[in-house]
């Protein structure tokens, strides 16, 4: 799926950028290196996001190692779609 159809926002690193902006504004930790995405809320890891835009996909692996990380990860798939509504969100 590498069509032109297919690309995601993403594939410009302008992007990437707000995506971790907006992380960070919404009160995650973010660490970013690329495509990649470490986040974190409060002192825990909460997830990692990895963008493939050239597939127009978002991976998302949720750790549970906080009560509420499924409300948390909700809340960051919501915030990705306002970047990107097209791209097809993966949670595991």
């Amino acid at each position: 799926m590498s069509s032109e159809a297919a690309r995601s926002t993403f594939i410009f690193p302008e992007n990437r950028l707000r995506l971790a902006h907006l992380l960070r504004r919404n009160g995650f930790k973010v660490r970013m290196h690329g495509y990649e995405y470490l986040v974190a809320y409060g002192s825990m890891f909460l997830c990692l996001i990895l963008l493939q835009p050239s597939e127009g996909t978002v991976l998302i692996r949720e750790f549970k190692w906080i009560k509420e990380s499924s409300k948390l990860v909700e809340r960051i798939v919501g915030l990705i779609r306002t970047l990107d509504a097209a791209s097809r969100i993966i949670v595991y």
